[in-house]
């Protein structure tokens, strides 16, 4: 009898044990979920960032191109002789000049 008494007594401390090592388990899991919705939401803010900076890059690697295509336009012989007709009033040697008669 004493004998089964002891049985009873380590199955009911085998069965605390065990909920024991399954609430821990539980918790343990319910934070590892927890932790990682946050680093999903993390990376998809961080996605979201560089792909707002990766139009930035675009747009300014644009802009620097346009820049570049104007500054070796305004370096061109052909920009000095338009601003001479523009500002100057001067033709070149191959324009054809028409004069108002004055009467």
């Amino acid at each position: 009898m004493a004998q089964k008494v002891r049985k009873q007594r380590r199955k009911r401390h085998n069965r605390s044990g065990m909920a024991v090592i399954a609430c821990v388990v539980c918790i343990f899991c319910i934070v590892l979920i927890y932790n990682s919705v946050q680093l999903k939401n993390k990376l998809t803010e961080a996605q979201a960032s560089v792909n707002q900076l990766q139009v930035q890059i675009d747009e300014q690697t644009e802009l620097k191109t346009a820049l570049e295509e104007k500054q070796n336009y305004m370096n061109s012989e052909e920009y000095y002789k338009e601003l001479a007709r523009e500002k100057l009033g001067l033709a070149g040697s191959n324009d054809i000049v028409f004069k108002k008669n004055r009467e």
